[in-house]
Parts: C-alpha cells; sequence; structure tokens
C-alpha cells in the first residue's frame, strides 16, 4: 500500500477510535458497571482476532520464541485498558471532545519524546520548530475546548 493509502487509513483509524469509548462508557451506564463494560469490550475484541487467526497462516510461537521478546512489548493490552478505563471514568465527565483532545494531546507528547530519543527501537525524528509549534497549537486547542 502507498503513502495516500497509509494516510487514508491512520484517517479512518481516527475517525472510529472515538466511538471505541463513547460506546464502552454508554455500554458502561446501561450494564450499571465500568468494569463489565470494559470486560464486554475486550470479549468482542477477542473474538475478532480468533476468527483472523482462524483464516490467517499464522502458527502459535515456541516458548523460546515467546521469551525471547523484551517484557514490555507484552504491555499492549494493559495500556489499551487503562485508556478504556480512563474513558470511562473520563469521558462522561468532561465530555468526548475535550477527552480525545486531550488524549491526542498526550499521545503526541509521549510520541514527540520517543520519536526525539528514538525509544523502544523506533526510529530517530528529533523534535524540532514544526513539531514543537504543532504540539502548542493542540495545547491551545484542548484550553479553548475545556475553558468554560
Amino acid at each position: 500500500m502507498g503513502m495516500v493509502s497509509m494516510i487514508g487509513l491512520a484517517l479512518l483509524v481516527g475517525l472510529i477510535i472515538p466511538f471505541q469509548g463513547i460506546v464502552t462508557a454508554s455500554l458502561s451506564q446501561k450494564l450499571e458497571h465500568p468494569y463489565l463494560s470494559a470486560f464486554v469490550n475486550f470479549i468482542g475484541g477477542t473474538l475478532i482476532f480468533v476468527i483472523a487467526l482462524m483464516f490467517s497462516s499464522a502458527s502459535f510461537p515456541t516458548m523460546k520464541k515467546l521469551t525471547a521478546v523484551p517484557w514490555y512489548l507484552y504491555t499492549g493490552g494493559l495500556i489499551g485498558s487503562i485508556f478504556i478505563l480512563g474513558a470511562l471514568f473520563a469521558l462522561p465527565k468532561i465530555g468526548s471532545t475535550a477527552f480525545f483532545g486531550l488524549v491526542v494531546l498526550g499521545q503526541l507528547l509521549m510520541t514527540a519524546l520517543v520519536d526525539h530519543y528514538g525509544l523502544l527501537g523506533m526510529p530517530v525524528h528529533k523534535v524540532d520548530i514544526y513539531r514543537v509549534t504543532g504540539v502548542l497549537l493542540l495545547l491551545t486547542g484542548c484550553y479553548f475546548i475545556i475553558k468554560k
């Protein structure tokens, strides 16, 4: 896939991600408990990947391969759980626009550090005036979104 396709895919993902937090928070109210809602969320995701794996050529890795992977690469599910729990508690109180504005701001701040220092094996992309300006503009946007 070309660069335009990847940009389109990233935009599509960005367009649908808010619905994960919104529907999970709404489900939490209907089920009357945030942990039940998060559990249902992850069961749904697990089922999708079980089906995807059934139709893929992937084979289960050996224990040697599993233990050779750095521990922090297994934290994706934990990080996803923290995102869902954050959405369950904060999104209904501050609104979806403020919540996702702050989520994106946090992502940009952290990824600027990851890029600048090449953390977690990522290629180095030094922070420059354009990146700092972009982050400051988003910070300003979040201020206006939250300000009452």
